[in-house]
């Protein structure tokens, strides 16, 4: 039995040997939410010339408090250079190039006159050297690293990529997920269902969750406690494989004598912390076979804060590490001595532990009443009000920089 540190240890040094290099090109809008698969440079600066960041007029700081000719109207998008004339300012529009001889902008609201002036200004004494000014390259220098591989393409990205004339970029292809849960009690939600059947919700779990992190999977359906449906599972192709239930000491076990008898290299079979014990993680012909315990909490609990980094990683990202916030202990709690995650609510600056900590494994309701988890190690036996505690919300990105996840005394 590994311990939590341990487990995520294991799986951040087996991603990194088999981290996603399939690759394809696509379109910037269908590559929303992709990883980028190399790095990117810019091929022109932005701005790509020194323009007008306001409506207003183009002169020479010397000209301070003299009466100007206005000697032209500039557009953004014309391209005719032009030079001031000594004793000469220019009326500029935003984006428009600076005229030769201009080193500041004055808004039109700032001149008497305003923009209604049509032969001559007074322009103001007090001038600021390149006012109003965007120069050439200030955002952006030709040649300098646009974006990083392992970046997710956010719609920002996207835009930025955009602005380099950019229309199809490479990226990894997404991981091919299948998901199955195990159990002959199990009913579909879609089906009717007697007092000693249970309906299926894990399928529905693991699948939501994974696309709230953009991840595409294919429900495969229920596995029935049978050796050989187990055994022609793991032959779905995919890169990785879902199962819930089956995996615990108890239970019927299938999973892992299908595992053994197939020859998979089990990375993970149990991890000591509660609740989540019952989990295995194994690498079988090219692809990896996470089995999840079958009670719902203790398998949204474990796929959240041990297998989505790791699948973070093995996808191609850069940010694959949990993001902690601190926040405070709005009640107190005394807990027995082992490693634990619990369900917690944000309020504000603090939380508050869900059911004030008593669920068990098999409930549902406590996720649907929570938003953020709080790992305990084992000697953290006794929350304060007013502690501060590392807390993961369930909804935070994820971080290039590994910062530490468990609290401990």
């Amino acid at each position: 039995m590994q311990t939590l540190k341990e487990a995520k240890i294991t799986l951040y040094n087996i991603a990194k040997e088999y981290q996603n290099k399939n690759k394809e090109i696509l379109p910037l809008l269908q590559a929303q939410n992709k990883i980028l698969a190399c790095d990117i440079y810019a091929a022109k600066s932005l701005p790509s010339f020194d323009n007008s960041a306001m409506d207003g007029y183009a002169l020479n700081l010397k000209n301070a408090g003299k009466t100007l000719k206005i000697q032209t109207s500039i557009f953004a998008g014309d391209c005719q250079a032009i030079t001031l004339e000594p004793h000469a300012c220019a009326k500029i529009m935003t984006g428009a190039r600076i005229p030769q001889g201009a080193d500041c902008i004055v808004p039109f609201e700032e001149i008497e006159g305003g923009f209604n002036n049509t032969s001559q200004i007074t322009a103001p004494q007090n001038l600021k050297l390149f006012a109003n000014i965007r120069k050439e390259g200030e955002e952006i220098m030709q040649g300098s690293l646009l974006l990083e591989k392992g970046v997710q393409l956010t719609c920002d990205r996207l835009t930025l990529l955009a602005t380099q004339g950019i229309s199809n970029v490479s990226v990894f292809s997404p991981l091919e997920i299948a998901i199955f849960t195990s159990g002959n009690e199990l009913k579909e939600p879609w089906e009717p269902a007697n007092a000693s059947e249970i309906y299926n919700s894990n399928a529905t779990m693991v699948q939501s969750t994974l696309q709230s992190l953009h991840f595409k999977s294919k429900y495969c359906g229920i596995l029935k406690d049978d050796f050989s449906a187990v055994e022609l599972a793991l032959q779905t192709p995919s890169d990785v494989i879902f199962t819930t239930g089956g995996a615990s000491k108890g239970e019927a076990d299938f999973i892992r004598q299908a595992l053994v008898q197939s020859g998979a290299t089990l990375l993970i079979e149990r991890v000591d912390i509660k609740p989540g014990k019952p989990i295995m993680v194994a690498h079988f012909k090219g692809k990896f076979i996470v089995a999840l315990p079958g009670n719902p909490l203790a398998s949204s609990v474990m796929l959240r804060v041990l297998i989505l980094p790791f699948l973070a990683q093995l996808s191609g990202a850069n940010a694959h590490y949990p993001s902690p916030i601190i926040l405070k202990a709005s009640t107190p709690l005394k807990r027995k001595a082992r490693a634990e995650v619990l369900l917690a609510k944000i309020q504000n600056d603090s939380i508050s532990f869900t059911k004030g900590g008593k669920y068990g494994s098999g409930e549902v309701t406590p996720m649907a009443q929570s938003d953020a988890l709080v790992i305990l190690d084992s000697n953290f036996t006794e929350i304060k009000e007013g502690d501060l505690l590392k807390v993961l919300p369930f909804y935070a990105p994820f971080n290039t920089i590994e910062q530490e996840c468990i609290n401990r005394l």
